[in-house]
This record gives structure tokens, sequence and C-alpha cells, in this order.
């Protein structure tokens, strides 16, 4: 069965999901092959203990014929995928968390003494609900209510081993005018030994190479994609202009060591501004 979950701020930043989530740090953990162990650390920002569940999904950002991002997580990793879903574990994987407290989740990688060189990726899990009263509730249904509300934090583990290298290929884009917008895409696709974790930046120029537009969209590809970015141009005057597109490894969001360096790639198309 194949699920798409819509938002994918959970793999691009801090988690922090709601009054009764825990914020999870960092957004993407890394387990070196020499070490074949990495932490997280779980914090509970609420003034109530916190019941959690770490578990590991297999998933990756994908697109929908509309050009939405969403997380893909087929139950059978495609083949050729380098999943590390069944062979890392999480300790402890059921906790408690008092109020304001932190509790440190460890994992360890067991891999094949025979995988290859390269980068191998799964989902971390962490779901979490307020704990059991310890007092007798005067209201049981509305307690009960409260306690079945779960809240899940999705972040990404990235196990690497000997030579990590990513590349990127971009496409020709196609671009469509919708008043003082501009819909763009570009169709992505990454390779090497590694997902491509990166910013994909779109800048309008004009004849003297000024930009009088401009968008960046921080991306995790792992497999091809083609987005929908839409570009605002509300000022901008009709005419004919150049769309410059560039693939860089830079994610202000994501902590020192995570992006790998690739080498910047970078189109160029013509565009056009009708009157409108």
């Amino acid at each position: 069965m194949r699920t798409i979950l819509r938002s994918l701020l959970a793999l691009l930043a801090p988690l922090a999901i709601g009054a009764q989530g825990v914020v999870v740090s960092p957004p993407t953990l890394v387990i070196d092959h020499r070490l074949r162990t990495g932490a997280l650390e779980l914090f509970n920002p609420s003034d109530r203990a916190i019941e959690v569940r770490v578990e590991l999904l297999f998933g990756y950002p994908a697109t929908d014929s509309a050009g939405q991002f969403g997380l893909e997580t087929p139950a059978v990793p495609p083949a050729g995928m380098r999943a590390a879903t069944s062979w890392v574990e999480a300790f402890p994987s059921r906790l408690t968390i008092p109020a304001s407290g932190r509790q440190t989740v460890r994992f360890l990688a067991r891999p094949p003494a025979t995988i290859a060189d390269g980068e191998y990726f799964t989902r971390v899990v962490v779901t979490s609900k307020f704990a059991s009263p310890a007092a007798t509730a005067t209201d049981a249904v509305a307690i009960q209510t409260e306690l079945s509300v779960e809240v899940r934090a999705v972040t990404t583990l990235l196990y690497r081993k000997g030579t990590v290298a990513p590349t990127v290929v971009l496409a020709s884009p196609s671009v469509a005018q919708s008043r003082d917008t501009l819909g763009i895409r570009v169709a992505i696709t990454p390779g090497g030994t590694a997902a491509f974790l990166g910013t994909i930046q779109y800048a309008l120029e004009d004849a003297n190479g000024r930009v009088v537009a401009s968008h960046a969209q921080p991306v995790s590809i792992y497999v091809p994609v083609n987005p929908l970015v839409r570009l605002p141009i509300a000022g901008v005057a009709p005419g004919e202009y150049r769309l410059r597109i560039r693939a860089l490894a830079e994610r202000a969001d994501l902590p020192t060591g995570v992006v790998l360096p690739v080498t910047a790639t970078e189109l160029v198309a013509p565009a056009r501004i009708a009157p409108r």
C-alpha cells in the first residue's frame, strides 16, 4: 500500500508538532559506517508527560502529476533503492518523557556485510501522545478523546559508507503564465551514490542580466521528480526574459556535514511575460 504525506516540513526543519508533540533534533541524522551508531534528542516542551514511540519507515519525497511534493512510502522498497530500514534499530523504541524533559534515542545499524559504498536511508517516525493522568478523571470522555490523539514527526536517517557522491541533472523547463505568476516545471534527476540534498534556484533575468524575480526551493531528491514552482511576477513588465535555474549543494536548514558537495548544475531557457 502506498501512502502520500502531503507535508514535507518534517523533512526540512527541526520538528515541533502540536502541543503534545516532541521536538526532534537534529532534523537529519547521519550515521557513518565506521561507527554504525547515532542519536536523536527528543524534547518535551509541554507541561505534561508524553508517551513516545519511535519507528523506522521507508519513504522518499516524490512529486505527483500536479507537481506537488509528498512522501511516498511503499511497503516494499523498489528494486535498486538503497533502503536502510530493515537493518537499523532504535533504543529505546518506547519511552515516556516528563514535562519539559529530554531523552536521547540511539540508533544501531547492522548492515549486510556485502553492501556497496554509498548512502542508504530510512525515515524515523516519532509518534507522541499525552500520558494517562495519574489522578481520577472527572470527565472520562474528554480525557479518553485527548489520549487517543497522536502526533507524528518524520525525520531522516542517512547511513554513509565509503565514497559517497551525488549528482543531479536538470531538464529543459516548461513555463506557463497565469496573470502575475509563472508556473515552472523542470524535471530533476539524481544520480551518483547519494541523494541530492540542496536548493533549486529560479531567477528571471532581463536582457541586461538583472534579476527581476527569483525563488529558492530546498529539495531532497532521491528519485526523478518534476516539481511545480510558482514564481510571482507582479510588477514585472511584459517582454522577453531569461529563466536561469541552478541546482546548488546548499541547505541552510540542515546541519553541517549533511549536505554533500555536488557540481553546480545550471540551465538557461527563454521566458516571455505576456501583458495582463
